[in-house]
């Protein structure tokens, strides 16, 4: 499995409920495809970049979890009130030499937001309802500060947009429970932006 086997929002207008969907923040970051065979571990961009030089802080922890996987997720940098700044990320992703590497690690800690699974244990879950994944991924790991179980809210997905626009955040992601896991772009997920959220523009990596 790699990066051309992600599964891809598709843009939506308008939030709405309902008890069928799962309803999650849609984090400012990099789409990452997690990897881990062995003790290897692949941080795959979109793109399918390789990130771990960048993050090695990332790479580090998701090193130190057991057994084997293939996760989907958001790796951001937070701001101090823990707000996804993509300014920060983007300053991160280019920093190259191990030394500074390092200093910005510490001075801007990234965090790796997990929202699925595609394998666990070398068994391919992607025919399962999201609903099962989402089991099976919070059963796999201990979320921790760097690593982090995104988990959304089942209906309610007007409650959830109005938060994301309250803090000023990207806006929402709205998911299918009973959907698989499939490649490329899908109804089954929807993205809906807040329309008043402005940030740089995306440079590198790619986007979702």
């Amino acid at each position: 499995m790699d990066a051309s086997d992600l599964m891809l929002a598709t843009l939506h207008r308008r939030p709405f409920s309902d008890p069928g969907w799962l309803f999650e923040i849609k984090y400012d970051g990099y789409r990452c495809l997690v990897r881990k065979t062995g003790e290897r571990v692949d941080l795959l961009s979109r793109n399918g970049n390789l990130m771990n030089g960048s993050f090695p802080e990332i790479a580090e922890a998701v090193a130190a979890v057991p057994g084997e996987f293939v996760w989907d997720a958001e790796l951001t940098v937070d701001d101090d009130t823990g707000r996804s700044s993509f300014e920060r990320l983007q300053r991160r992703a280019v920093t190259r030499t191990p030394k500074n590497v390092r200093a910005a690690a510490k001075s801007d800690p990234a965090r790796l937001y997990v929202f699925d699974a595609l394998s666990i244990e070398g068994e391919d879950i992607r025919d399962l309802p999201l609903s099962e994944r989402k089991e099976r991924l919070r059963e796999s790991f201990e979320a921790t500060r760097t690593l982090i179980c995104a988990s959304g809210i089942v209906g309610a997905g007007e409650f959830v947009f109005a938060e994301a626009v309250k803090r000023d955040l990207e806006g929402m992601v709205a998911k299918r429970l009973d959907s698989p896991y499939t490649k490329g772009r899908s109804r089954d997920w929807l993205k809906i932006k807040h329309a008043g959220y402005g940030r740089p523009a995306a440079l590198g990596w790619g986007r979702k």
